[in-house]
């Protein structure tokens, strides 16, 4: 509308209210005293991996409040709660993670909050455009200049959006490609022995990988276990882990194996004969 005042009074609202939110997250984590030494939720670090269906949640988010603004709707809780959903939850992230000592993380976090933002703002003036008189639109004057300029930042906005989401979209599923795999052939790797994968984490861009799993042992190992170098199947001694994960995901990686025993088997109740245990049913357990 070409309201320049108006809008960097709205933009320095917008900047107060998130640190706000950020300060208030930290300050809540704080007076509940967590220790800083527990994992950090996963509900938390899944708001530091934007995606493309967070673009779309966001869009949406805009759309919906746009409209319900214009046509005066009684439902006017929707654009409240549509943007909550794209934007606090990104901003508590935020503070968490600060707490946490995340401070990485919590600048992904507040990368996804403007994108969002963004995208929100974009989706709204879409729907404010078509919504103005075509007459209106085609006026010459600074109004039509001021709206031949917004929608050339639009533009350029949308594209730097989508290339970011689009780009942590293919991340995401490089990594899930690449623990797909390393599970197959981890499990591979172990046979005849029964493993149980149960947290499996690549970080391409990182270039790193976290694997924790279980070995079983043969049901009479209780007997004659008689040091550390015992609790690990003598057939998975012969061919290391460290060579399968090379396979699968390159050198230059540095990869954290973690691995417990237990004792497992089938007993004959009628002969008390024992055999080996089957794999689980469930073989992997792939991390978010």
């Amino acid at each position: 509308m070409g309201w320049t005042d108006r809008a960097l009074k709205l933009l320095l609202r917008v900047l107060i209210t998130a640190v706000l939110s950020v300060a208030l997250a930290w300050f809540l984590v704080f007076m509940a005293d967590v220790p800083r030494g527990i994992l950090i939720p996963d509900q938390v670090l899944a708001r530091t991996d934007p995606g493309i269906e967070d673009l779309i949640v966001a869009l949406a988010s805009g759309v919906a409040g746009a409209y319900v603004q214009i046509q005066r709707s009684e439902i006017s809780l929707l654009p409240g709660a549509a943007i909550g959903v794209s934007l606090v939850p990104l901003l508590a992230a935020a503070g968490i993670l600060l707490y946490f000592g995340e401070a990485a993380n919590a600048y992904e976090a507040v990368l996804l909050f403007v994108t969002n933002l963004a995208a929100i703002v974009l989706s709204a003036s879409v729907v404010y455009v078509v919504s103005t008189p075509r007459p209106v639109l085609k006026r010459r004057g600074k109004r039509f200049y001021s709206l031949s300029g917004s929608l050339a930042v639009m533009v350029l906005v949308l594209v730097f959006v989508v290339y970011q989401s689009g780009k942590a979209t293919m991340e995401r599923y490089r990594e899930g490609r690449l623990e797909e795999e390393l599970a197959d052939a981890a499990i591979d790797w172990a046979e005849p022995v029964s493993i149980e994968i149960l947290r499996l984490e690549v970080r391409p861009r990182l270039q790193t990988a976290d694997l924790w799993l279980t070995v079983d042992l043969p049901f009479d190992a209780q007997y004659t276990v008689g040091s550390i170098a015992d609790l690990l199947p003598s057939a998975l001694r012969d061919d290391p882990l460290s060579g399968v994960i090379e396979g699968v995901i390159g050198s230059g990686y540095k990869v954290a194996i973690r691995y417990q025993t237990r004792i497992a088997g089938i007993i004959d109740l009628n002969t008390e004969r024992t055999a080996p245990a089957p794999a689980p049913a469930v073989k992997k357990v792939v991390g978010e």
